[in-house]
């Protein structure tokens, strides 16, 4: 079997695989004695039936298109790995393939689309300001309160609502038009006014409602909120109060200390919340690092991704979130109708993150070639197991698993994501913003080396083929916006 790059243009390939006759008569041999080992002929055991009698039985045209099958998933497969083509899916085009004839020699030629190029930048020259975290008196108190907040009791109240109050309530908003469906509602939140941190003004509106009753306002919300659709925009507000409740905090008195936390003292209890709030904070600095060193990496490399490549990534965002949405007992047009948007709007709403997941797979593949990492046996094993406990699977319903291509894929991308993420803040150099910035050339410190290369279970993880969702590293799909920003 020949390959020949014939033309490679616009991450584009056009491959020709030649074979000759005897190459031709093998693949025939092989099918013949497929359906040898298969049929049921009077007269013929099984594995010893005559080619003749098979193709009288099944047909000359079915046999050759058997054949054909066969010749091109080799052909792909090997001359992909002949060319070192970096193709973006086994699912390739064929744009010359006759039905194959015993005998006489055949080809075939085909079109591949290709990964992109990637030129990255020299992440280990990466000098990075990020603000000094400490746990000081106010930190302290929010994170004893909200610790407290776990065991506060709340119960029903007869009577109006006063700041201090719960209320449990459904909420549907529009835009100030009367019709057009705003993105905050939610059902059955309990809320409790008067909390300092809640929306200027809005809880006005729920002073004196009783159990059963409905409020509708309209509110201007402010400038900076989250929601970006909404942030300055007046939206008419439908309230229905299911409950109204009374709020009970608890004090953290000797006898609650020992009930809830085996603790013998007032001084016991400060010293764990200082030490599980700096944890939380160092972690939280962690995954910060982590966020902030992959976006300059990606800010900072070189890629033209082409339009069609985003489609597809468009394609299998649209349809995750179809999936999650259905999941929630939900549609896409529900949610479409809800936004006031099209289709088309919706899309082009994810083309950011289409593009960030594309360039982040894109990265970790060339770093992990470049810095020779692999996925072990070990690696994948673990991640089996992490699995099973989360999604309480047998073990046998894990080996099935196993031998899936697509499952190994996503896996093995999975593992080798977190790994290039680690390397990736490692590499870099992180100082405080109170701290002078270390020249780019000074040493490198022992946590910058690149990680080595490991034994492997075999290569990096296979760009998605044929029956595999394109390119994304699919193991971290994000889900589809659910509204429960509302106030």
């Amino acid at each position: 079997m020949n390959s020949e790059l014939v033309q490679c243009a616009d991450n584009r390939a056009t491959v020709r695989v030649s074979l000759e006759a005897e190459e031709v008569a093998r693949f025939f041999q092989d099918v013949y004695r497929h359906y040898s080992s298969r049929l049921k002929i009077p007269g013929f055991r099984k594995g010893k039936i005559p080619a003749r009698i098979i193709v009288s039985r099944v047909g000359q045209e079915e046999i050759s298109q058997q054949v054909l099958e066969e010749i091109r998933a080799e052909a792909v497969r090997r001359s992909v790995e002949e060319l070192q083509l970096e193709v973006r899916s086994r699912k390739v085009n064929f744009t010359n393939s006759p039905l194959p004839a015993e005998g006489q020699a055949y080809e075939l030629t085909y079109e591949a689309a290709l990964l992109p190029e990637v030129a990255l930048p020299d992440y280990r020259r990466f000098r990075i300001p990020i603000k000094r975290l400490q746990a000081d008196e106010k930190m302290l108190a929010a994170y004893r309160e909200r610790l407290l907040d776990r065991f506060t009791e709340y119960a029903a109240k007869e009577g109006a609502a006063e700041l201090g109050d719960a209320i449990v309530y459904d909420l549907v908003t529009t835009f100030d038009d009367g019709q057009t469906a705003a993105p905050l509602r939610h059902e059955g939140v309990r809320y409790i006014l008067g909390q300092k941190d809640n929306l200027p003004g809005y809880d006005e509106h729920f002073v004196g409602v009783r159990a059963g009753e409905r409020r509708t306002f309209e509110y201007a919300l402010p400038n900076d909120f989250p929601n970006r659709q909404v942030a300055g925009r007046t939206l008419i507000f439908e309230a229905a109060v299911g409950k109204v409740e009374t709020v009970q905090r608890p004090e953290a008195t000797p006898q609650f200390l020992k009930e809830h936390f085996q603790m013998d003292s007032a001084a016991e209890f400060e010293r764990y919340l200082r030490e599980t709030l700096e944890y939380e904070l160092a972690e939280d600095e962690r995954r910060y690092k982590d966020e902030v060193a992959l976006s300059h990496l990606l800010g900072r490399m070189a890629v033209n991704l082409s339009e069609d490549m985003i489609k597809e990534e468009l394609d299998y965002l649209v349809s995750a979130h179809e999936r999650q949405l259905r999941a929630d007992g939900r549609s896409l047009d529900e949610l479409l109708k809800q936004r006031g948007q099209t289709l088309a709007e919706y899309r082009e709403g994810l083309r950011e993150e289409a593009t960030r997941r594309l360039k982040e797979f894109l990265a970790v593949r060339a770093i992990a070639r470049a810095e020779n990492m692999r996925v072990t046996d070990d690696e994948l094993s673990r991640y089996a197991a992490t699995l099973m406990r989360r999604y309480n699977l047998s073990s046998q319903e894990m080996k099935k698993l196993r031998k899936n291509r697509e499952f190994l894929n996503d896996a093995m991308m999975e593992i080798l994501r977190a790994k290039v993420f680690r390397h990736i803040t490692q590499s870099v150099v992180f100082y405080y913003e109170d701290e002078e910035p270390p020249p780019e050339d000074g040493p490198v410190s022992a946590g910058q080396a690149p990680l080595p290369g490991e034994e492997s279970s075999g290569a990096l993880p296979d760009t998605p083929g044929a029956g595999v969702d394109p390119v994304a590293p699919h193991g971290e799909s994000s889900n589809p916006p659910q509204g429960e920003d509302a106030p």
